[in-house]
């Protein structure tokens, strides 16, 4: 069986850290809905979406076929998918379930890959502890600095925070995500 990285593997990697980051930050923020909100939210979704699709393609624990991470990949694509619907219905209280608990399996998934010492991520922090480490922290930095560039862009931007619920004018779709819950 190959335990080695190659190109997919990182890539697929980075995107989910920066996942984590991203999540973290529209989780954690006071305001929702508003544009740096869904901004964050959509760059969020796009690499949670790689993430999973990705994931297809990495078979190291089944050689030729899939595992029950795959099954995982495939209920994150679902949920993904319906946070997206119940966001364009309108449906706040929805959409905010299915993110925060795709999120959480993010961080279930993490806890996976850190906590068995047979996979890459413990083994490179095993033979490079320093390289890996600085390699986190920069992947958080860079995740965080792009994160507080949008939002000050984008606030910006002109948009009141207290927009009203509804068709916001501004073309993306989701006017029910203007209003905060």
């Amino acid at each position: 069986m190959d335990h080695s990285w190659n190109v997919l593997i990182a890539i697929h990697a980075f995107a989910a850290s920066f996942a984590m980051v991203f999540g973290a930050v529209n989780v954690l923020r006071r305001k929702r809905g508003d544009r740096p909100h869904r901004t964050i939210g959509w760059i969020w979704l796009v690499l949670m979406y790689f993430t999973a699709f990705s994931s297809f393609w990495i078979q190291q624990l089944r050689p030729g076929s899939f595992s029950w991470i795959h099954g995982l990949s495939a209920f994150t694509i679902v949920t993904l998918s319906l946070g997206l619907w119940n966001a364009r219905r309108g449906n706040i209280r929805a959409h905010a379930g299915n993110m925060i608990g795709t999120y959480a399996g993010l961080w279930g998934a993490f806890i996976g890959v850190t906590a068995v010492p047979s996979r890459l991520v413990p083994q490179a922090f095993q033979s490079n502890w320093l390289g890996m480490s600085l390699l986190t922290l920069a992947i958080v930095a860079v995740g965080l600095a792009a994160v507080a560039v949008l939002i000050r862009l984008l606030g910006r931007a002109g948009v009141p925070a207290h927009a009203q619920v509804g068709r916001s004018g501004d073309g993306d779709g989701f006017g029910a995500l203007d209003a905060a819950p």
